[in-house]
């Protein structure tokens, strides 16, 4: 076998560090969303159950 000589490897230390920040970036903002979508529908539906017993004791004599 040859002996090669191995030289240094490339720095992708920055490379990594802003991509590691975009997807971390991006994985909060899904959470935030999912999360923001779930408030949203469980507000909705107690306004909703609350209009329906509101119109149910107008409507009863």
């Amino acid at each position: 076998m040859r002996e090669h000589k191995v030289g240094r490897a490339e720095n992708y230390t920055d490379a990594f560090l802003a991509t590691l920040g975009l997807i971390l970036f991006m994985a909060f903002w899904c959470i935030a969303t999912v999360f923001g979508v779930v408030w949203v529908m469980v507000i909705a539906t107690a306004l909703d159950w609350l209009r329906s017993r509101l119109i149910r004791r107008d409507t009863t004599p």
